[in-house]
């Protein structure tokens, strides 16, 4: 293996230089934590939603239209 520093103590000197310096680029998360939720929870509080509705309407409207139609 070869010395890449130079006589200054640098050793980002050469492409095979083992202790090369060099910049890292910060990563972002796609998500920050708290935001995301897995597509399969999103869409299963979704439809618990539309079926409680639908119970309610099912439940709320026949009474209703028999108040009304019965005066």
């Amino acid at each position: 293996m070869t010395n890449c520093c130079d006589e200054y103590g640098n050793c980002n000197q050469g492409r095979d230089c083992p202790v090369r310096v060099a910049r890292i680029k910060q990563r972002y998360p796609k998500h920050p934590d708290g935001k995301y939720q897995p597509y399969l929870n999103r869409h299963l509080k979704r439809l618990a939603y539309w079926m409680l509705m639908a119970l309610i309407g099912l439940t709320v409207w026949p009474v209703l239209a028999y108040l009304v139609l019965r005066a």
